[in-house]
């Protein structure tokens, strides 16, 4: 028996890691041009990019592993059917369950990292994530450029002639949106700085225009401050109870609770569609299991993410519907004819 699960092992194990490698890079480029067009809104240096990507990636891990498993698991058992290893088991007197039993082991063992990721690790990095966001958008280092047009201060288009440090010359600004007015500034000078309040632009030496019921007025000044209170708001970091404990009373907090469990424990409820899918006689029967497997885990996902929403943890009562069906096709396929 250590045998047979110490030779299946080594195939799953091998399969599982040619599967984890391009899945995983695949995840991680998709999160990392997510991060760069950060750049484009606050000033982040390499370094701070790598820290974010550290911040994400036991999202990474999570559901990477999670689909992995799946995948590799039915591959797996569906080689060495392919070459007649597991017809030759069955021959000798291996039951079908023999496979099962040794899956389970390594099944149970990722769930629990799942659900450490998922409701430890995940959450901390959730927050550290954003909170580094909400410090740096307190931070007077914005990606302006001169003459170069599409920066935005808060509800404002931005255009600077030129720049040194955190003082602009030349400096237009354009709103539709004050007052359901044309609204249109320049100014000389700006001097743009940050307090506990968010950001603040201080023009100098300028005029503003507004345009409403064919009315143009004017206004000359000499110093004006407009603040930009978006990157301002307060970030309250909770321990993993009372940020879980939210799930009673709010609804999204509910859904992420949900999903996370339901992917956590994808590799133990789907057990059986493993064998289903794995186990065949490929003298008889040929199929697509690769993509009969992605098939399976979309569905998965699909019914996790459809019922997460609206019922919240109500849903995981579909987890028992899910695992009997799994096994009334493991039994009435596999275990009548093997």
């Amino acid at each position: 028996m250590k045998r047979i699960s110490a030779y299946i092992n080594s195939h799953f194990f091998s399969s599982m890691l040619a599967f984890f490698i391009p899945l995983f890079g695949i995840a991680s480029l998709i999160f990392f041009v997510k991060l760069v067009s950060i750049t484009s809104v606050i000033h982040i240096s390499l370094g701070e990019l790598i820290k974010l990507y550290l911040f994400i990636l036991p999202q990474i891990l999570f559901y990477t592993l999670s689909i992995t498993f799946f995948i590799a698991a039915v591959s797996s058992i569906y080689q060495l059917s392919f070459e007649f290893e597991l017809i030759a088991l069955f021959a000798l007197g291996v039951s079908p369950n023999t496979i099962i039993k040794i899956f389970r082991k390594n099944a149970l063992f990722l769930s629990i990292i799942l659900l450490l990721f998922g409701l430890i690790l995940i959450p901390q990095a959730k927050q550290l994530y954003k909170g580094f966001i909400a410090y740096k958008r307190t931070q007077i280092q914005l990606t302006i450029k001169p003459n170069e047009f599409g920066h935005r201060f808060g509800d404002w288009y931005l255009f600077i002639g030129s720049k040194r440090g955190n003082t602009f010359e030349q400096i237009a600004l354009y709103n539709n949106k004050l007052q359901n007015r044309e609204n249109f500034i320049v100014a000389r000078r700006a001097r743009l700085s940050s307090d506990e309040r968010g950001l603040r632009l201080t023009l100098f030496d300028g005029k503003t225009y507004s345009y409403n019921d064919h009315k143009l007025q004017e206004m000359e000044f000499e110093k004006m401050e407009i603040s930009n209170s978006a990157g301002s708001r307060i970030f309250h970091y909770e321990d993993v109870i009372s940020y879980w404990f939210k799930a009673f009373t709010d609804r999204k907090r509910a859904f992420d609770l949900t999903f996370f469990i339901f992917l956590a424990l994808f590799p133990l409820a789907s057990l059986y569609y493993i064998a289903y899918l794995g186990i065949t006689n490929s003298r008889y029967e040929r199929r697509n299991v690769f993509l009969t497997a992605l098939g399976v885990t979309a569905l998965y996902f699909a019914i996790s993410f459809g019922l997460a929403r609206p019922l919240g943890l109500k849903a995981l009562l579909i987890l028992p519907l899910w695992v009997a069906a799994g096994y009334w096709l493991y039994r009435k396929k596999i275990l009548k004819r093997y």
